[in-house]
């Protein structure tokens, strides 16, 4: 698909994003993956001829960021990877995937040993799954439900659950080689950081609105200068994090885009959180309770800060800096 010529815009994606998401409120798994198929949603990077829009990665973004705000319990940047990588070496995996048809994961967390077995963990949403994405010493595997058993790990996100995975060995479906792997890993990081975004956008427009309706002593919280102050920061913080993705998301494939992308998803895990636990800290002893959503979106976005290894990465630009400088 020529995205040029057709005229499409990645902020098209995200009214229709919204709508899906919504729609997939209270709905069981299963049913969320043929909603958001129904949609699209789900191939809008895979290849044409897996049944997907084959879009590049900028066009994911803006669904990944209603995904983000509205809480999604899906594991929605995982599926359209595997849809986009596995169209090459399993496209029948890949279209049922994209169509909502079958479900898959990934580990990113640990390495399989060389015969498939062993222990991998921070798999969003594993149990029920069709499909397992494993790490393996050099690229990745494939393996199907059979091949492994789901345990649900004791973790931060409630709406997306990570599972430790024990894996029992077999044959895969299909290996991806180290570069491919690496590619995929790094689209991740962009993901990531679009829900990320949209998890914070939340939690900031969550505290805007009770500060702004709140009174106390005959004013409304918003008219307490330390209060504008808190939420101004927040507001700066999380432009930042927009500007960082907008400008990774325009990179080339080089390492200039590289860095930019990395870059993007450590100041999405630097100030994601403080935003949300900014936004706790605006609802008052009321943002540690159940009844404020606030708190999901905390732990959603510390989730996918552990799933992207942000000390690690962290290290990574450093050094890279360095070098280049």
């Amino acid at each position: 698909m020529d995205v040029t010529s057709g005229g499409l815009d990645p902020a098209e994606f995200a009214e229709s994003a919204r709508k899906a998401v919504a729609a997939c409120a209270g709905l069981h798994a299963a049913c969320r993956a043929a909603r958001l198929a129904e949609d699209g949603l789900l191939g809008v990077l895979a290849p044409e001829e897996v049944g997907g829009l084959g879009l590049e990665l900028r066009f994911a973004l803006p669904v990944l960021q209603a995904a983000g705000a509205g809480d999604l319990g899906f594991p929605l940047a995982e599926t359209m990877l595997l849809a986009r990588h596995l169209a090459g070496p399993a496209p029948e995996t890949a279209a049922a995937l994209a169509a909502g048809e079958a479900r898959g994961t990934i580990a990113w967390a640990g390495t399989a040993r060389a015969d498939l077995t062993g222990t991998v963990g921070r798999a969003p949403m594993a149990e029920g799954a069709d499909w397992l994405l494993v790490r393996l010493a050099e690229g990745a595997a494939l393996l199907p439900a059979a091949a492994f058993h789901a345990t649900r790990a004791i973790g931060l996100d409630e709406t997306v659950p990570e599972f430790t995975v024990t894996l029992s060995g077999g044959e895969p479906a299909c290996r991806l080689d180290a570069s491919a792997w690496d590619a995929l890993a790094e689209e991740a990081l962009l993901l990531r950081t679009a829900l990320i975004l949209g998890a914070a956008e939340t939690a900031l427009s969550l505290a805007v609105e009770h500060t702004t309706n709140r009174r106390q002593f005959g004013k409304p919280l918003i008219a307490n200068q330390a209060m504008r102050h808190l939420l101004a920061r927040q507001k700066l913080a999380l432009e930042g994090i927009r500007g960082a993705l907008t400008r990774a998301a325009g990179c080339d494939d080089d390492a200039e885009g590289v860095l930019a992308r990395r870059a993007a998803f450590l100041a999405a895990a630097t100030h994601g959180p403080l935003i949300a636990e900014g936004a706790i800290q605006a609802h008052g002893g009321m943002g540690f309770t159940w009844e404020v959503p606030v708190h999901r979106h905390l732990r959603r976005i510390r989730a996918l800060e552990a799933q992207g290894e942000a000390p690690r990465l962290r290290e990574a630009v450093a050094a890279a800096l360095i070098d280049v400088n």
